[in-house]
């Protein structure tokens, strides 16, 4: 796999899909891998089918984007540093810009590349996030289960032991109303767990996550074509934070899905690769 390196770490990236279009960049959520179990290779192709060149990356500290220093010399980071981790994935595949789509955390890190570097962001689609609220501002917030399953990634865990708690968690996740696949599941987490496990690195990406300001008023800057897509089922972010992103992001539209939790199910797949093909044609006209 390709790779661009940054400050203290190696950023990993794929051309899942090379055929000809426009590049469809899919920023991850916490802690997602290649091969793990969001932007599964099935849901890629139903985006290449709409004429999508699609790049999945791992953020730092994720995957294969592992660091170039030793643990000691790694500096704080936020998530606008994982931002500039975007841009240099985009510079490496030699395009002036591309369509971005960001999955719970990678919906925040997708975010802050379109405010911070417009020029590279043609359209933008926000799935499962926060609402960008800090603390202190009249905005939705993580409840507090969502708080404490997170910070269950910083923990060791046994393979087996990982796998059957991960399992717990992406039941949560994923809500009442769409099947829920547990055996693939199960398979995709016992090959993420092989490939690249990592808690030291969760932890770091939480302390980026506490690290970084709020989005509240910022994501108002965003001007590019944006779609919002959340659902009515998502235990970590209820759809109000679906909802009020929308409605900070000027001219984006809203896409609720009452029965969807927090991924994309199979079920939505093919509406999703329409509605962001429909954006794409706008920077188009």
């Amino acid at each position: 796999m390709p790779y661009v390196e940054v400050k203290d770490f190696r950023i990993n990236y794929e051309v899942t899909c090379d055929v000809e279009g426009s590049t469809l960049l899919l920023v991850p959520g916490f802690g997602e891998q290649i091969g793990n179990v969001e932007y599964p290779i099935e849901q890629c192709q139903v985006f290449a089918n709409h004429r999508f060149r699609v790049v999945r990356m791992e953020n730092r500290d994720s995957g294969y984007s592992i660091p170039t220093v030793s643990e000691e010399q790694i500096k704080p980071y936020d998530l606008k540093d994982l931002a500039s981790d975007v841009i240099a994935v985009i510079n490496d595949l030699g395009v002036k810009s591309v369509h971005l789509i960001g999955a719970s955390m990678g919906g925040f890190i997708a975010r802050w590349a379109a405010i911070c570097y417009p020029e590279k962001i043609q359209t933008l689609t926000v799935v499962m996030s926060g609402s960008g609220a800090g603390m202190q501002e009249d905005g939705p917030q993580m409840g507090q289960n969502g708080a404490e399953r997170i910070g269950g990634y910083i923990e060791r865990r046994s393979r087996e032991e990982h796998i059957v708690w991960n399992l717990d968690v992406w039941r949560w996740l994923w809500g009442d109303e769409y099947p829920f696949p547990e055996a693939w599941i199960k398979e995709r987490l016992g090959y993420a767990f092989d490939r690249a496990y990592s808690p030291e690195g969760n932890g770091r990406l939480l302390q980026a996550l506490l690290n970084t300001p709020g989005l509240w008023d910022a994501q108002k800057t965003i001007s590019c074509p944006t779609l919002v897509m959340h659902g009515g089922e998502d235990s970590a972010f209820p759809q109000e934070h679906g909802e009020a992103i929308a409605k900070r992001i000027p001219g984006a539209e809203l896409w609720l899905d009452p029965k969807m939790g927090h991924i994309m199910h199979q079920e939505q797949w093919e509406e999703m690769a329409s509605r962001v093909s429909k954006l794409a044609k706008l920077t188009e006209q």
